[in-house]
């Protein structure tokens, strides 16, 4: 049984300015910097040996997300999201719509071109909230979420009308 840790928690800006500290030549010792943050020497430690990985994710996360993130997470396939982020970036920076049912499919396809087995992989939508979070893109809106669509559009509300009388012919 894993024994759950009570000790206090760094966000990744505190993180950052741990390993600035650190990295001074007349840097102070780990023993003054845990006096400093009210934390073990092990908790330093583990920062200073994970420094790397902290740093190019500090690099890659909005301020907001800096302050707020207390315990971030990578994913098992981080090729795979590296590449699908490039792709929603791409989408973004030419102002094309992004579907998550498109998203889904697009990672589905990056999954088969890394010869990643699906049974190793599902693209799901689960997987998709959680890759949103680890990105920090929770606040990009993917087209048609968040109730994006024009309710007094005449058009769209008699299209609606007829795929109610459509869904409403088949049996639950």
């Amino acid at each position: 049984m894993s024994k759950k840790s009570n000790g206090k928690r760094f966000n990744e800006s505190q993180q950052c300015e741990i390993i600035t500290k650190l990295s001074k030549t007349d840097a102070p010792s780990k023993r003054a910097i845990t006096h400093e943050y009210d934390v073990s020497e092990r908790a330093i430690r583990k920062v200073w040996d994970k420094r790397e990985q902290i740093l190019e994710r500090f690099a890659l996360m909005s301020n907001e997300a800096k302050e707020k993130t207390f315990r971030s997470s990578v994913g098992h396939f981080t090729k795979l999201e590296d590449m699908f982020y490039i792709w929603i970036d791409s989408m973004c920076c030419a102002n094309l719509p992004v579907l998550p049912s498109l998203t889904i499919a697009k990672v589905k396809s990056i999954a088969s071109s890394l010869s990643i087995p699906e049974m190793y992989f599902k693209a799901s939508w689960q997987w998709l909230s959680q890759f949103r979070v680890r990105q920090g893109l929770q606040k990009m809106l993917f087209h048609g979420e968040g109730a994006e669509v024009n309710k007094s559009d005449p058009g769209l509300l008699v299209a609606l009308d007829n795929l109610y009388v459509i869904i409403a012919q088949y049996d639950p």
